[in-house]
Order: structure tokens, then C-alpha cells, then sequence
């Protein structure tokens, strides 16, 4: 018998970009197992894309091909219209590192779907009890201005959390920031929450955990890169 977990519930997500230095960063939580593996698109200095909903594997990178071939976001939006009949059922949002944004939230998305956003950002869900987790989202992303671009958008993720009923257990988790002048870039995921939802599991506790011991270490792993005896 299939696990409920594994077959939709909720979906959340930001995308970002930083035009000044091209930082592009998502970060994504959701109740089915292993969202990394299906959701996150990201080619540095380029764009960064969330393909979710009931998710094509397919458009996250023919949406980051097109943009490399020198089309807009809105023209990819458009032509991702014209590849997926299902449209209806996607959630597809696009950043460009030059600070494009384009949305689409399908009118067959499960319970209430939808997205907001602002300057070189945007939040976006389905299967969610209301307007007011994506509302939290966005105001905590806001808040944040100024702070490092992956702790903006891990902090953005767990506003939504208050507003989250126990039917809408966070079970997988990603974080993925990256930049064209940086050598070490962010990349975490959560697969699969290591405690249960019934025992108070949630994958963003355990992202959490996981950026704090990961995050002083990549100063290190970047002096590596550069030299295996770094002065």
C-alpha cells in the first residue's frame, strides 16, 4: 500500500536572486519524500526554477535550456505553455540572475494554491490551508534584507511553519544557493525527516541542524579549493 506521504499533500517554496552578484538561491519543503529530487533547477548566473504542483520532470530543465538560449522568462513561461497540456495542474516559478520573475499557478492545483512575491523574489505553494502561509513567507523574506542570501531563504521557509497544521507534516527539505564567484556553494537537502510526523518529525528542523554544521565549515572548504596548504 502507498504511503499518503509520498502521493502529494503540501508544497513550498522561494526563489531568489541577488542581480548585484548573480547569487541565485531556492529553497524548497514539502510532505512527500526527496523534493530535491524532483523540484530545484539552479545554473549559476543564469536562472533558478521550481517546478512543483503535480510536477513533468521535464520542465525544470527545458525551462533553464531555453533561458540559456537567450529567451526571456516570459518567453519561457509561454513556451512551456505550448510543450505541457497539464499546464493546469503545474506550479512552475522562474528567477533570473538579472532579476526577471515569472509565475504560473495552475487552476487544478491541489486545495489552495498560489504566490506572491516582491523585488528579485518570490514564494509560492499548493495543498496549503490559506493565503497566510505564503503571506508569512513573504514578510519574514523581507525582513530579512541585508542577511546572507541562504540563511534569507531557510528563514523564509520556516514562517510558514505556525501556520501549518498537524495534517501538513514537512517531511523532505532543500536549500540550494549558488554564485558565480563563489567556489563552495550551498547545497543541502533533507530526504526524508529523521523522526516520523507523528513523533514531531519535520525535514526543516533538520535542515536547520544541518545548515548550522555545514555553514561555518564552507570557509574551509573554499581555502581547499584554492590550496591544499592554505596560508
Amino acid at each position: 500500500m502507498n504511503n499518503p506521504l509520498d502521493l502529494g499533500g503540501v508544497m513550498l517554496s522561494v526563489l531568489a536572486c541577488d542581480p548585484r552578484d548573480q547569487t541565485l538561491g531556492i529553497a524548497l519543503a514539502s510532505s512527500a519524500i526527496a523534493v530535491a529530487a524532483r523540484c530545484p533547477y539552479l545554473v549559476v548566473g543564469k536562472a533558478v526554477v521550481a517546478s512543483q504542483g503535480f510536477s513533468n520532470l521535464k520542465v525544470g530543465p527545458l525551462a533553464l535550456d531555453l533561458i540559456q538560449c537567450g529567451l526571456t522568462v516570459q518567453e519561457t513561461m509561454q513556451a512551456l505553455r505550448q510543450h505541457d497540456r497539464w499546464m493546469d495542474y503545474r506550479q512552475i516559478a522562474i528567477v533570473a540572475a538579472t532579476g526577471e520573475i515569472e509565475v504560473h499557478t495552475g487552476p487544478m492545483n491541489v486545495n489552495w494554491a498560489g504566490h506572491v512575491g516582491g523585488s528579485g523574489f518570490v514564494c509560492l505553494g499548493n495543498g496549503l490551508p490559506d493565503p497566510s502561509v505564503l503571506a508569512a513567507m513573504q514578510r519574514r523574506f523581507v525582513d530579512g534584507y541585508g542577511r546572507p542570501m541562504a540563511e534569507r531563504l531557510l528563514a523564509t521557509l520556516e514562517a510558514a511553519r505556525g501556520h501549518l497544521g498537524p495534517e501538513s507534516p514537512l517531511v523532505s527539505s532543500s536549500l540550494l544557493v549558488r554564485s558565480p564567484h563563489e567556489a563552495v556553494h550551498i547545497d543541502l537537502r533533507v530526504d526524508l525527516a529523521r523522526d516520523p510526523p507523528e513523533a514531531g518529525g519535520c525535514a526543516l528542523t533538520d535542515l536547520r541542524r544541518l545548515f548550522d554544521r555545514y555553514l561555518p565549515l564552507t570557509e574551509i572548504y573554499q581555502k581547499r579549493s584554492m590550496s591544499p596548504h592554505p596560508t
